[in-house]
């Protein structure tokens, strides 16, 4: 087998037919992977509209510790107790024995709110 040498002209020629296959080659991948995020699993395994989605918004709400201080404080702040959210967090790391997180934080709201109200109605006390 002999190899012709190929010139400038043919190297130029085959480099621009190589850029375009490989361009070609990368448009069919990106429209591939446009077709498998528009496939339909049911919405709940596909990633980008598990990101996108406002389960997930309102979920990393939930979970936020700073979200859970902020609703805690707005209830004491409803019912006039303004120095009663720092006695409170300091409380429910006494009993729980370790650092306060959001679920601890929003059941403590709850049972606040509760006997709050209890209250209000006991002695009859109006906003």
């Amino acid at each position: 087998m002999t190899l012709i040498p190929m010139n400038v002209e043919q190297l130029r020629r085959q480099a621009i037919k190589n850029a375009q296959l490989r361009e070609q080659q990368e448009k069919n991948y990106q429209v591939k992977v446009e077709q498998l995020s528009k496939h339909n699993v049911g919405n709940y395994l596909d990633i980008r509209t598990i990101k996108k989605s406002k389960q997930l918004k309102d979920q990393k709400n939930y979970y936020s510790i700073e979200m859970a201080i902020q609703e805690l404080e707005d209830l004491l702040q409803n019912n006039r107790l303004y120095k009663f959210s720092s006695l409170t967090q300091s409380f429910i790391k006494k009993i729980t024995g370790r650092e306060n997180d959001s679920y601890t934080i929003r059941e403590t709201g709850k049972f606040l709110s509760e006997l709050i109200n209890e209250l209000k109605l006991k002695y009859e006390v109006k906003d």
